[in-house]
């Protein structure tokens, strides 16, 4: 894996075209763009900034349980491997207001559920069928330990 220098910043409104021209799946799902501006309005998003481009993206908020809640994290095709995605995990489990940091991913992700336990986080349970046939694994993080 190469090192590159990461900031993470507070995302702001103006970041909202880099950060859909960073996010593959944003160009086909509108669902997904809104979700982009709304993090951007309400504060909830992190961009990681790369030698001073921006690299990728991540969203915290509390919609889980009133738990912290890690929905997105997005890293550019371009910047994969570097820590990235490990520097805005860490980003979101420093800034997490609450005890309990959790986040998701398909079973079929295994990159993402690599990210996870790289992170410190440990499989807390499976949905079933929120996609056929791809159960979503949780993750979760204590903030205690």
């Amino acid at each position: 894996m190469l090192s590159v220098a990461i900031a993470v910043r507070k995302g702001a409104a103006s970041d909202y075209s880099t950060l859909l021209s960073i996010d593959q799946y944003a160009f086909s799902h509108a669902e997904r763009r809104a979700e982009i501006k709304d993090a951007l309005a309400r504060g909830e998003c992190f961009v990681a900034e790369s030698d001073g481009t921006p690299s990728g993206y991540a969203v915290l908020n509390y919609t889980f349980f009133g738990f912290g809640f890690i929905p997105i994290v997005v890293v550019s095709a371009l910047h994969r491997r570097r820590g990235v995605g490990l520097r805005l995990i860490r980003e979101a489990q420093a800034q997490c207001v609450s005890q309990k940091l959790f986040t998701s991913a398909n079973r079929s992700n295994t990159v993402a559920q690599s990210l996870f336990r790289r992170a410190g986080l440990v499989p807390s349970g499976i949905i079933e069928n929120l996609d056929r046939g791809d159960p979503e694994v949780i993750y979760f993080y204590d903030k205690g330990t």
